[in-house]
């Protein structure tokens, strides 16, 4: 395209300087960050809609399972498989008429809810959002999925009506197409809890929907999950980002130590930490001269310093005088326990390397090293007990008020760098997004409940009649509990393995592409989202099957033989 430009305007490269931001936008720039999130976004809306189909399927084949008498009868009034196939669908269709419009109504409702919070959390960014605005387009296109998504669902289901015959209409009952080679294992299980898995794998298309459907809605969950950590690196301003900066004027150790509790007794400061600089100071490492800043951090400081240790100990170093961290990203080569000798004030002292950094925020000097110490330390080494910054962060809902209460302390000798508007804009921003993300996840669970239940249910109902036989042969009301909780726990626990190895590996794509590309995050399995979504789904996997088992129990037994 560029090379098109030029060819016909007669422009030559230097002319010409491409808009790499804007092109990022549209979607023109293979492989930059925001190409990479318009892909993540496509692949998320695939799972989207497989989980759609795979729900709606399952609870067709459960429907489809309960009337197999019907569409036998429908045999032997002479439809042909074709024609119930065609039933099938437009039954599907036919849920279509009442679903698609409640859903839209109920997803415009929601749409306004969360653009009004986040008009409300972040103005700057979201203050032109219409208050009751409608996208045609966006509704259009949710009908066209819909449809599509259904008629894919039905497929199956379909085809399984279709294949129903008209003996079975006489009989009352479906043929057994599977051919077990062992029979329920009451060896290892009891009589109700082998036959509760027993009937779960009796069918192994049910079976497969099942087991997916309930995989499909962790690997859902998962993935969504990894947006939380994106937002926060991409709005949320990092945590000892400072609100407001007092520098000494003449870059010096100027600030005395009381200002810093001063400052900290306003009622609107949350957290004042400050730092020490001595600049320029000459070092020997390993031999050789260097050029080096020493830099004082307190205990805040010293725990976000944690997460870029490579090694050594940060902790050490805090509560040892004598001992400093090495910023390695100079390409000076340094280890644990290596000495230092610097030249402060016309005096040689050696401090220990404790530890190593692999960067540092401070360290931004190119050829300079970057060394850091306790507040102790530097005092011991340089004489000087007052500070050259000091970093003051507000409470939530603070404004310019609190920060002209925290300037009015100071008289002359320093400046001031206000940052308090812009971070309460990135929160804004990371609190608005948090609402539709943590949205978009309560219906995924809520979605993930009510279709466990569903399918537990439909499932029971599409079994009355074995259920019935097993209670006129003898079977108590608290095995016939156990038996149908065993067969829901099968589709569970099945589900949850399978769901573990996709979501864990499609969360791990995701985090990786996002999150670790951009922001040099590394991936961790993420332990409470996980046992989160295995606690929904399997608390209400138990749940569930109170309601269909006392159902099955308050009929009489020649009830549940004679249920279609």
């Amino acid at each position: 395209m560029l090379w098109r430009i030029l060819t016909q305007n007669g422009l030559t490269a230097e002319q010409v300087q491409q808009n790499d931001n804007l092109l990022s936008m549209l979607g023109q720039l293979p492989g930059s960050n925001v190409s990479q999130i318009y892909s993540i976004a496509f692949a998320l809306s695939l799972v989207v809609m497989m989980t759609c189909i795979l729900m709606i399927s399952s609870s067709l084949n459960s429907n489809v399972s309960q009337r197999t008498e019907f569409f036998g009868l429908m045999r032997c009034l002479g439809a042909t498989r074709r024609q119930v196939l065609r039933f099938v669908r437009r039954e599907a269709l036919h849920w279509c008429v009442t679903s698609i419009p409640i859903g839209i109504g109920l997803s415009i409702v929601v749409v306004w809810g969360l653009c009004a919070v986040m008009r409300r959390l972040s103005s700057v960014w979201f203050g032109y959002m219409p208050v009751w605005g409608i996208s045609w387009l966006s509704i259009a296109v949710s009908i066209v999925l819909g449809i599509v998504t259904v008629l894919l669902a039905a497929r199956s289901p379909a085809k399984f009506a279709a294949k129903v015959s008209p003996l079975e209409a006489v009989t009352g009952s479906a043929r057994q197409n599977t051919t077990f080679r062992h029979a329920a294992n009451t060896r290892r299980w009891k009589v109700d809890v082998a036959l509760g898995i027993h009937h779960a794998k009796a069918k192994r298309s049910s079976y497969l929907l099942m087991t997916c459907a309930f995989a499909i809605c962790l690997t859902l969950f998962l993935g969504f999950c990894t947006l939380v950590p994106f937002m926060k690196n991409a709005f949320m301003p990092k945590e000892w980002a400072s609100e407001l900066s007092i520098v000494s004027e003449s870059n010096t150790c100027s600030i005395p130590f009381e200002q810093r509790d001063a400052v900290s007794e306003v009622s609107s400061v949350s957290r004042v930490f400050g730092r020490m600089f001595a600049y320029d100071v000459p070092a020997k490492i390993g031999g050789a001269s260097h050029n080096s800043n020493l830099i004082s951090y307190e205990e805040n400081q010293f725990r976000w310093a944690q997460d870029r240790l490579a090694s050594g100990s940060v902790d050490e170093v805090a509560n040892t005088p004598g001992q400093v961290l090495f910023v390695a990203n100079t390409g000076t080569q340094a280890q644990v326990g290596d000495t230092v000798t610097l030249e402060i004030n016309g005096v040689s002292q050696t401090v220990t390397i404790g530890g190593i950094l692999t960067d540092d925020p401070l360290a931004r000097e190119e050829g300079t090293e970057t060394l850091i110490c306790s507040e102790e330390t530097f005092t011991q080494l340089t004489g000087e007990s007052g500070y050259t910054i000091l970093d003051v962060q507000f409470r939530f809902g603070a404004g310019e008020e609190d920060v002209a209460a925290v300037e009015a302390l100071f008289t002359d000798g320093v400046t001031f760098t206000d940052t308090l508007t812009r971070a309460q804009q990135q929160r804004g921003l990371y609190y608005a997004f948090s609402v539709l993300v943590y949205g978009f996840l309560s219906i995924i669970v809520a979605i993930t409940v009510f279709h466990i239940m569903n399918t537990i249910s439909m499932g029971v109902s599409a079994r009355t009649r074995q259920y019935g036989a097993m209670r006129a042969i003898g079977m108590s009301n608290g095995q016939l509990t156990r038996m149908i909780a065993s067969e829901a726990v099968t589709y569970a626990a099945t589900g949850v393995i399978l769901g573990c190895f996709l979501g864990l590996a499609f969360h791990w794509f995701l985090y990786t592409s996002l999150i670790t590309r951009t922001f040099g995050d590394a991936w961790g399995i993420p332990w409470p989202e996980l046992c989160l979504i295995i606690a929904v789904i399997l608390g209400t996997t138990a749940l569930s099957v109170r309601g269909p088992a006392k159902r099955i129990q308050a009929m009489s037994i020649v009830e549940n033989i004679s249920a279609q």
